[in-house]
Order: C-alpha cells, then structure tokens, then sequence
C-alpha cells in the first residue's frame, strides 16, 4: 500500500511573548515536516529555528535529487534515514559557525523535530524539547525523548512527571542545535499505517495542555487544519505563556492515479 502525508500547521506568538521564535515548515511534496523552537536574546531565537528549518529541507531536497550517500553513514538505517540526520547536522553546523561569529547573535540555537514519509515507514531527526506523538486507534503515544534537565532527571527517577511540571528547571536543555560544534541527533524509523496521524509540536502546547486534552481535540476533529486551530486556541485560552506551534501529518492511502503518477515519474526521471 503506498501512503501520502496530508500536512497542516499553525504558529502563534501566545499571550506571553512580544515575538515568535518558533518556525515551521510542511512540504507535503516531499512527505516532510519540521518545526523548531528558537532561542537567543537580540531575535537570535527567530534567526536559529528559520536557519534550521530552511538548511534541513534544502539540503534534504538536495540529496535526494543527487542520490548522495553521507560520509558518515549509519548502516544501522536507511539511506533516506541517513540523509535526513546529515541534513540537521549540517544546519547545526550552519547555527552555530553564526553563534560563534557575531556577538550578538552568541548562544543561540533551537530544538528541532522533524518527520519523513518514506514508502511505509516515518523516519523522525529530533533534538531539543519540541515532541513528536503518534495518534493511532484514539491513543496518543508521545515517541520522541525531550532533551531537558528535568526530563533527564525524570528518566533518572530523581524527579516526578507532576514535580517535573512545575520544575523552574524545565527550560534548562541538554541538548540542542547550535550549543555544540556535533551534537547528538536521535533518529528513528517507525512502520505506519493508514489513518496515522503525526503530531509535531513546540512545548508552547504541551505545557499549557494536557497530554488527555490533546487527545480528546485529535479524536473529534480529523481536519487537520481545525485540529491545529483549536490545540492552539486552547494552549491561549490556558494563558498561552509561550509561542506555540503545532503541525500535523495524516497519513493516508494513495489514490490509483496519484501511485500511477509515481510511477510515470519514476520512469521518466
């Protein structure tokens, strides 16, 4: 069965923040979504989520046009796998040689989770403290780790999940694009299905709505668009304290004439 990725995003600034460092990108012809939260005084936040964002879909797109295999490859995963983890080190490369050449713009960086349909599997790159959940069969299973320093010490046993909330810790990464010259992406292939549904997230969403309030918005509202419009309105309506983005990925089975017009592609590439 071949699927497709019907994609919608929303971006807003909150009730809290005078600016939106967030950034988003859906590119539905390349089964690709991103979003990244920017931080870095002097709008060095808004300038390192767009950074990465734009250098990972580029260089992305590059590489599956020339069929180039990085260097450093991880036999471990795909090609396509593969491409995508050096498509975000390379815009982390990007993020920090700018930290560390204008003073100003000095300590900025920005998580980044981003997700790629290929054939019948989602290959997910993931640094920082912005999520990725999977909504299958009205259950909603959060499958990327934050990066925090609470998390950590949740993992640890140190903290609870509910201590861990109200932890004025919780802002605190560990990891994150431009705060080290190779930073460690975690990368992953999960098998899908038709009717899965991925959603991408700033912690501008999780923090101010709850993981059942989430679900309950995904369960009865399967336009992606007018999902997106209420997690948002709802992260506001419960003090929006931060900028919140929120995109989704719908999967679905290809119409007869849409896998026939791969394959025409295909052939005459």
């Amino acid at each position: 069965m071949r699927l497709k990725m019907e994609l919608a995003f929303l971006s807003d600034t909150g009730k809290m923040r005078s600016n939106n460092e967030d950034c988003a990108l859906a590119d539905p012809a390349m089964n690709l979504a991103i979003v990244a939260d920017g931080m870095g005084g002097h709008s060095s936040g808004e300038v390192a989520s767009a950074m990465a964002v734009n250098v990972t879909r580029d260089k992305l797109e590059s590489m599956q046009r020339t069929g180039l295999k990085p260097g450093a490859y991880d036999d471990k995963y795909s090609l396509e796998t593969n491409q995508l983890g050096f498509a975000v080190q390379l815009a982390n490369s990007v993020i920090y040689e700018a930290g560390n050449s204008v003073p100003e713009k000095k300590g900025m960086g920005t998580t980044l989770s981003a997700i790629l349909l290929n054939s019948n599997r989602i290959i997910i790159a993931h640094i920082g403290d912005s999520r990725v959940y999977l909504f299958r069969d009205g259950v909603l299973q959060q499958i990327t780790e934050d990066h925090s320093l609470v998390m950590e010490h949740v993992r640890q046993g140190l903290f609870t999940q509910e201590q861990a909330d109200k932890s004025p810790l919780q802002n605190i990464l560990t990891r994150a694009l431009g705060a080290q010259k190779t930073p460690l992406i975690d990368l992953k292939e999960i098998p899908v299905m038709e009717n899965d549904r991925f959603l991408l997230c700033t912690d501008g969403l999780f923090k101010a709505v709850t993981v059942d309030q989430i679900a309950a918005i995904l369960k009865s509202n399967e336009n992606g668009q007018k999902a997106c419009e209420l997690l948002v309105k709802t992260a506001n309506d419960n003090g929006g304290p931060d900028n919140v983005t929120v995109l989704i990925g719908f999967l679905k089975k290809k119409t007869l004439m849409e896998t026939l017009g791969d394959i025409f592609k295909k052939s005459y590439a």
